[in-house]
């Protein structure tokens, strides 16, 4: 019965441990496909939803800030008519059950349904599900803005989206990049959302305003060094206006890229054609910085010294806005990396794809079971150091023992490295491990060593060999041959000077 304050009470505290069983129950089951995962996180969400709402009232309950609950307790002790109290409280709970006849608490079937029956999160065709994202109204936003690029194509876009630092600083305080930036961060907020409902995005976006605030104050942020504000400085460091007649006898004597440096120095715009930065540059001659007219200036331009400081703390207060916009985008873009990847992957697959594949792998189920990965794999039970078969799985002890992998044969030429079963051992002889050793010891690698691992042995059956050697007779040098003259030779000095045609 939630006729009273204390039955509520319990009863959002029942419903609590209700959830959190739930949420437990649900996780038991893992999910196995992208879709199933998506919808067991939407509905941990709701459910954690639900729970912070109670919690809140709950605390409120506690407060007890109307004294409600006080006297609610009060009035259980009844004061000094305690039988009194009784049937009046007794009154209250018949009445109750008479207006709610046949009122009890939900089972946990239906009380779950809700969450259960709860209705999918909607993907567009290019987003599938979740697993890229669509940022093609944003690209082509930026190819017609005048801050953006129109050759740039979108799989180049999907590099640079969240790179701010090479727009122009005077193209960003205008109202089309503050609604492209604010569609961008619109957008990767309710991605984000759809995506990883488990991740609170405002504890992510609090965590990161607060780094963004502490390199605003230090200077820290690529780009806004300056904090937005551009100090208008004397241009006659660089330019000396005064020194000549005309604008263009000062132009062919300080050249195009000293016009510039003086107009970026005096805090004016740079754009236009080198006539045109002359013309400003020159308009300027025997002004005070606040006689130039202000449309001349560049955005977030502040003069030295003057008492400008309303409009300075305007101007570092709209770059400031502009820098966290951009800083925001690129912290989504971060927590959102996986499926950056996977779309320029997408496009780049797609645009080698025929149009009858893409056809076909559009009809195919978008539904896929992501890869584990390697260090999550299940550690296999090995306790006999067994080696691993084909199926990567030890294999079967008698196996082991019939190719007499149990037996360690180990090599003294090789370093004392162990060679386990015949097979191996044998096979060694042959294979560059073993051949190095006997080049290091200066020994052939010949079928005479064969079976011979420890260097005492090789170097004694060595010795042997070139001992037999000596004595023997050999037909190239112990041969004589006689010539026409009577001179006798060996065998080999004969056939060589014959050979000449010297005999």
């Amino acid at each position: 019965m939630a006729s009273t304050l204390l039955e509520r009470t319990r009863e959002s505290h029942e419903e609590i441990e209700r959830l959190e069983r739930a949420i437990c129950a649900d996780f038991r089951n893992e999910a196995v496909t992208h879709k199933e995962r998506l919808a067991q996180n939407h509905r941990v969400r709701s459910m954690l939803d639900d729970m912070a709402d109670k919690s809140k009232r709950l605390r409120a309950v506690y407060e007890d800030a109307d004294g409600v609950r006080k006297e609610e307790i009060e009035a259980l002790g009844g004061g000094s008519n305690v039988f009194s109290a009784f049937y009046d409280r007794l009154k209250e709970t018949r009445d109750y059950h008479k207006q709610f006849a046949g009122y009890h608490a939900p089972l946990s079937d239906e009380f779950l349904r809700q969450y259960r029956d709860g209705k999918p999160p909607e993907f567009s065709g290019e987003e599938a599900s979740g697993r890229y994202l669509d940022l093609h109204a944003h690209h082509r936003q930026f190819q017609n803005a005048p801050f953006g690029s129109k050759d740039c194509e979108y799989i180049a876009y999907l590099s640079v989206v969240g790179d701010f630092e090479p727009i122009a600083r005077e193209k960003k305080f205008n109202k089309k990049y503050d609604e492209y930036l604010s569609g961008l961060v619109g957008y990767l907020r309710g991605f984000h959302a759809r995506v990883k409902p488990l991740v609170f995005l405002d504890t992510v976006t609090r965590k990161a305003e607060e780094e963004f605030e502490e390199r605003w104050a230090t200077g820290a942020i690529p780009g806004w060094e300056d904090k937005g504000l551009v100090a208008v400085k004397s241009g006659a460091d660089v330019v000396d206006l005064e020194a000549f007649a005309t604008a263009e006898e000062m132009e062919t004597a300080v050249g195009a890229d000293k016009v510039k440096e003086a107009l970026a120095a005096m805090g004016l715009k740079q754009g236009g054609t080198p006539t045109q930065r002359r013309d400003r540059l020159w308009s300027t001659r025997g002004k005070s910085p606040g006689e130039i007219d202000k449309k001349l200036f560049a955005k977030g331009a502040v003069f030295v010294g003057s008492d400008a400081g309303d409009d300075a703390r305007k101007k570092e207060e709209r770059a400031k806005g502009v820098a966290r916009a951009e800083g925001l985008v690129a912290t989504l873009l971060e927590h959102l990396r996986q499926q950056l990847e996977a779309t320029k992957g997408n496009v780049e697959k797609k645009a080698t794809l025929s149009l009858a594949e893409l056809e076909a792998e559009a009809e195919e189920d978008d539904d896929w079971v992501e890869e584990e990965d390697e260090d999550e794999e299940e550690e296999i039970y090995n306790p006999l150091k067994l080696p691993m078969g084909w199926d990567g799985k030890p294999i079967p002890y008698w196996l082991y023992k019939l190719h007499g992998l149990n037996l360690e044969f180990t090599c003294e030429i090789c370093g004392n490295y162990s060679y386990w079963g015949r097979r191996a051992y044998e096979r060694h002889f042959s294979e560059f491990r073993h051949q190095h050793g006997m080049r290091c010891l200066n020994i052939p690698n010949t079928k005479a060593f064969a079976e011979v691992t420890t260097i005492a042995d090789a170097l004694a059956l060595q010795k042997a060999l070139d001992a037999r050697k000596v004595g023997q007779w050999k037909r190239e040098t112990d041969e004589e041959c006689e010539d026409a003259d009577g001179n006798v030779y060996n065998k080999k000095t004969y056939e060589d000077l014959r050979r000449q045609g010297l005999i």
